[in-house]
């Protein structure tokens, strides 16, 4: 007996807004990560990142910007095509079209990516060069799609859809929780190992 997927809309606002926040926390988990690295290996140069405070408010709402932008272009395309596949080939509604299709999608974005640099600064770049491309920007792309999935099947499903200040508030408490182990636990080695 096959089951049948739940028909939910896929283009919902709080579909994109909650796949924009998940781009958010993706970004947060990128500077943490550079961060964690600048902690490891300081450059000389480096001013401690202090002015980092300031900068912020200027560069919160142009990430919230790009945030969208790339769920709109990225994202909810990958979830329309997801959506498809699953009705087309079977086993529709799987979470795991979505991110064979965020490979297929990321696959396009690069290849046009690539192509357009090739005629406009006739280069041509290495295909590891295109490969891990395409690898970050499918990785770009999973985590919000799945966000924004699991949002519109809860809302099928009449069950409560997952909040954009949910997962924003959950991803970046996450990270400070994480930066907050890690500085601490590097105080505790730092001081037993003197």
């Amino acid at each position: 007996m096959k089951a049948t997927a739940i028909r939910e809309p896929v283009w919902t606002p709080s579909a994109v807004s909650v796949a924009a926040a998940g781009l958010m926390v993706e970004a947060a988990c990128a500077v943490t990560a550079l961060w964690i690295w600048g902690l490891f290996h300081p450059h000389p140069d480096d001013d401690g990142g202090a002015l980092a405070v300031f900068v912020l408010p200027v560069v919160l709402p142009v990430l919230a910007g790009a945030a969208l932008a790339l769920t709109v272009t990225l994202i909810m395309p990958t979830l329309s095509l997801a959506r498809r596949a699953g009705a087309l080939w079977g086993h529709g509604g799987a979470w795991w079209w979505v991110p064979a299709m965020a490979g297929t999608v990321s696959a396009a974005v690069v290849g046009a990516g690539g192509l357009g640099f090739g005629l406009l600064g006739d280069t041509v770049g290495s295909p590891s060069a295109y490969a891990w491309w395409w690898l970050a920007v499918a990785l770009l792309i999973v985590p919000g799609a799945l966000l924004a999935r699991e949002t519109n099947r809860r809302t099928a499903q009449g069950r409560p859809r997952l909040r954009t200040r949910k997962v924003l508030l959950g991803g970046c408490g996450s990270l400070a929780a994480l930066c907050a182990l890690l500085l601490t636990t590097a105080v505790v080695v730092e001081s037993v190992a003197g």
